[in-house]
């Protein structure tokens, strides 16, 4: 839209820092500008460390944290850690649903094998797939999905962790049946199991 409309620059908005992220989040979890209490303060940080400075993030688990109890908070802590919040993924998904196939099967590679990776290799690597990858990463990139620093892909950790767990939900008990395979236990019991089935339709003269 900037640049239909001509814009001089494109100013990029980078992440709240430590002190604003934290005046955020009390605002929203305690009503002031910091927490008082001694025993909500290592809790306060580590939902802070697990937001990363996206504003979205702060706001959504502030209001859910208000007013609840230290053991509600540990609860959510833990919860958190096993994966996204249901809110935060809604909304971050918001950007992923707005893409064209090609464009979601290229951000869910990205997101699930090649951040961090040098962008020209992974481009070349999405053409070899079959992928118009330079356009596709460009449309990620205006979406705010992706980033490109010192040559490499850059996405945040609630942005992969938002395309991994699409990619999860494809089938949750059977992790064979996704499109893509990226945790390393879930890989090995895969290959087990595969393993397994050859080896007894071998024995017994079937084909797989």
């Amino acid at each position: 839209m900037l640049k239909n409309a001509r814009a001089d620059d494109i100013y990029e908005v980078k992440e709240m820092n430590f002190d604003d992220s934290q005046k955020l989040f009390s605002l929203l979890a305690f009503k002031q500008k910091s927490s008082e209490e001694i025993a909500y303060r290592e809790l306060s940080e580590k939902v802070l460390r697990y937001a990363k400075g996206i504003p979205l993030a702060l706001r959504i688990l502030g209001s859910l944290l208000y007013g609840r109890t230290r053991e509600a908070w540990e609860s959510q802590l833990q919860k958190l850690e096993k994966g996204q919040h249901l809110d935060i993924f809604i909304v971050l998904k918001l950007s992923y649903d707005g893409l064209e196939e090609e464009e979601k099967n290229i951000f869910l590679d990205i997101a699930c094998f090649y951040r961090g990776r040098q962008e020209i290799v992974v481009a070349e690597i999405l053409a070899d797939c079959g992928f118009s990858s330079k356009i596709g990463m460009d449309i990620l990139k205006d979406r705010g999905l992706i980033s490109v620093f010192d040559g490499r892909i850059v996405m945040h950790d609630l942005i992969q962790e938002m395309g991994q767990e699409i990619v999860r939900k494809e089938c949750p008990p059977h992790p064979g049946k996704r499109s893509r395979l990226f945790n390393a236990e879930e890989i090995w019991e895969v290959l087990r199991k595969n393993k397994v089935l050859c080896r007894y339709s071998i024995e017994h003269g079937f084909t797989l």
